[in-house]
């Protein structure tokens, strides 16, 4: 055991100073071979990366990119796969205060993307909150809640106070700094160093606060590069990805959840990281709950008045029956698309979209094929017609639609050919207040892609209350 780890480690160190360029080494414990790259590969990568600092190659980011890639790839690879549930709600909040987008990294140094996240010094959370810091900026933190877990409570404090920091400062380094030590240990730094760049003043920082924009700048790269270094990200179920947040602001506790969505505790509890007790207490400014988008309408139908609070109406307490809870399907892309277009037809995340056809940037061309992964509902499903339920469906381009273009996994036409042959008359819908086109789709069982195309709709002109669309073809 011990003549072979010194084995391995003589081979590894033999190839990093040997300067083989995408050297390789074979961990004997599992059989998997790791790519190795020279101090220079690193460097090019790095050059190429979206950040908030201007990176640079030190030996702290060496050692950091070093324990993600080498020393921690089980540990990288669960981090890697939790992007799809946190990154886009980051991305939200960042956007929102107009912050940019690459300081979601910075929640992968502070915890890994772990929302019950402690530290040694009793830091909390995605964004690692000290209780005083987290209950100046708004969180509550008591016997039945800790919103430091709260996936968006949490990011929303923490862009504000980044923003808080960035004006103080007017970098980004240094925001980033003041963010793990706090903005007075920055000054001070500033103060003796007589100058505003991280690197000068490094030495006057804390320890811990010197090597954490080097930590950040490691994290950046890994997120950009990971597939460099053979990393496969364990990506959770899709209930963990496809979800909507609802605010309550009566008590339930999620064993009520359970039965008006059939959902797992695990699974509420897994999506809702704050609530200690399994309880969601009641609130006057209402408290976030996240679910599946498949199963968000059962809740709303009970919790359906605007303010969130009851209705009299008995859950329903549906459970899956065996069916499937997701179904794929593939659309092809159009000229003129994006991914923002894309996620906002499909209702999903651009986010999703890359993770889920492996996009390195937010580019698409015509004629590419993206996969997508669609909710089934009690009622019925956004997928086109009675596919099997293991069915993949082509979407083709919206513009050219037909119904030859639109088939089964066994390619039969899912639409009867005499549509193509004859006049067609329409069936019209009147949109009520708060119905949204996804309602619309449901209730009369027609693909999104289809209500949209039928009626001309972009997303620049959606529909509003009152307006009247076409819902069914009818002879």
């Amino acid at each position: 055991m011990k003549t072979t780890l010194i084995q391995l480690l003589l081979s590894l160190f033999a190839l990093i100073f040997s300067g083989e360029l995408n050297a390789q080494y074979t961990n004997t414990s599992t059989s998997e071979v790791i790519p190795l790259y020279t101090d220079e590969d690193i460097r090019m990568r790095l050059r190429s990366i979206a950040s908030c600092v201007i990176p640079r190659y030190t030996d702290v980011v060496k050692s950091y990119i070093r324990t993600y890639t080498i020393k921690n790839r089980d540990k990288t690879e669960r981090m890697l796969g939790k992007t799809v549930m946190y990154f886009p709600i980051f991305q939200k909040y960042a956007k929102e205060y107009g912050l940019p987008e690459a300081l979601k990294y910075l929640s992968v140094t502070e915890s890994a993307l772990d929302p019950i996240a402690v530290s040694s010094a009793k830091a909390v959370g995605l964004w690692q909150f000290m209780k005083l810091t987290g209950k100046e900026y708004g969180l509550r933190i008591d016997e039945t809640i800790d919103e430091r877990r709260d996936p968006h409570r949490s990011t929303d404090a923490a862009m504000r106070y980044l923003q808080r920091q960035y004006k103080r400062f007017g970098n980004w380094p240094l925001a980033i700094a003041a963010y793990n030590s706090g903005g007075g240990n920055v000054s001070k730094a500033v103060r003796r160093g007589r100058s505003k760049n991280f690197w000068k003043i490094r030495k006057y920082l804390p320890r811990e606060t010197r090597n954490y924009v080097p930590a950040y700048i490691a994290a950046a790269y890994l997120l950009q590069n990971y597939e460099q270094h053979k990393l496969n990200p364990s990506y959770p179920e899709m209930d963990l990805q496809l979800t909507d947040v609802t605010k309550v602001y009566d008590d339930i506790d999620f064993n009520q959840i359970s039965a008006l969505t059939g959902l797992a505790i695990t699974t509420i509890r897994a999506l809702n990281p704050s609530y200690k007790k399994d309880y969601i207490p009641a609130s006057t400014k209402g408290q976030y709950l996240i679910l599946p988008k498949r199963v968000m309408n059962d809740f709303n139908s009970y919790f359906s008045r605007p303010d969130g609070r009851k209705i009299n109406r008995r859950p329903s307490g549906r459970r899956n029956t065996g069916r499937p809870l997701y179904t794929k399907s593939y659309y092809t892309v159009q000229q003129g698309d994006n991914l923002a277009f894309l996620a906002k037809l499909f209702n999903c995340e651009p986010y999703h979209l890359k993770v889920w056809n492996d996009l390195k940037t937010n580019s698409v061309a015509p004629g590419q094929e993206i996969l997508l992964f669609s909710p089934v509902y009690d009622n019925t499903t956004i997928n086109v017609g009675d596919t099997p339920s293991n069915a993949l469906v082509k979407i083709a381009a919206l513009p050219s639609i037909t119904p030859k273009a639109i088939q089964s996994l066994s390619g039969s036409p899912i639409f009867p050919k005499k549509i193509a042959a004859r006049k067609k008359s329409y069936l019209y819908h009147t949109i009520q207040r708060n119905e949204s086109l996804k309602n619309i789709s449901r209730r009369y069982k027609i693909p999104i892609p289809i209500l949209l195309k039928l009626n001309d709709i972009d997303e620049e002109k959606l529909p509003k209350p009152g307006n009247r669309i076409k819902v069914k073809v009818v002879y």
